[in-house]
């Protein structure tokens, strides 16, 4: 864990991490998979003033989540950051070219995560001035379901005032989708739900986190009175009906859905 909050950072280093402080408000994290909304979502945060909510960047900071997860994990870094701080048994080999591990006691790991995201923000979010909430999209976390609860734990743990908004829809809508037309149905439909059910159990009782589902797109504006709520927003409503009903494009190229297991039939 970050010992001490960002409140009580130095001037050094909050220069240093410069692009974690940059979001005056925080970070704002959309969690979900395929056809989900997940563009339109997008959209709709983006509408609202000072946000600046990216797209999918390739599950990037999953890769960066995994690598401070394995030294949290690794107990030769533990026993030699122990060790390092005056702690635990002495091994005369800690430090010197006969460890085998020699260097690793000299990593720290909340500098190192700490340094990376702030990277992430700078090189791949490049938040803009004045932001007031940033973020991104991922659509990718199917990937490793396990994970979830353990990354979403490690993005608290590195971006300042973090939240996540988990969207859903119906498993049997998603997987009937163009963009998962190559995908084994019968697979994917369990894997759509066990996402589901990681989401909800990581979202219960966090103040941090918000479910939606898809359909309160659907409502128009009052819908998504409870969202805005969250964020602390107020809603423009004729903004929030324009984005809905703007088209979306960037699926046309996937082609026709898969076609029902009866509507193939000749």
């Amino acid at each position: 864990m970050v010992e001490r909050p960002v409140e009580s950072w130095s001037a050094e280093e909050l220069k240093e991490f410069g692009m974690l402080m940059r979001p005056s408000e925080g970070f704002l994290f959309l969690v979900t998979y395929g056809r989900s909304g997940s563009t339109l979502a997008q959209n709709l945060l983006n509408a609202i003033p000072g946000y600046c909510i990216r797209g999918e960047n390739a599950n990037a900071v999953y890769q960066i989540c995994r690598m401070i997860d394995n030294f949290d994990r690794e107990p030769n870094v533990q026993m030699r950051r122990d060790q390092l701080a005056g702690r635990g048994n002495l091994v005369p080999e800690i430090g010197q070219p006969t460890d085998p591990w020699y260097g690793l006691e000299l990593v720290d790991i909340d500098r190192m995560g700490l340094r990376f995201m702030n990277i992430f923000c700078r090189e791949i979010l490049n938040i803009p001035p004045r932001t007031r909430v940033a973020g991104f999209k991922e659509i990718r976390y199917l990937t490793d379901l396990n994970f979830v609860p353990a990354q979403l734990d490690i993005m608290t743990r590195y971006f300042p005032k973090a939240r996540f908004l988990f969207l859903t829809r119906n498993n049997e809508e998603v997987a009937d989708s163009a963009w998962w037309r190559n995908h084994d149905k019968e697979k994917l439909v369990p894997q759509l739900a066990k996402a589901d059910r990681v989401f909800a159990d990581y979202a219960a009782g966090k103040p941090n986190c918000f479910m939606m589902d898809y359909t309160s797109f659907l409502g128009g504006p009052e819908r998504l009175v409870p969202l805005f709520d969250w964020l602390g927003e107020k809603m423009d409503r004729a903004v929030v009906r324009a984005v809905l009903g703007r088209k979306l494009y960037h699926a046309k190229h996937l082609g026709a859905p898969r076609k029902p297991a009866d509507a193939a039939k000749p």
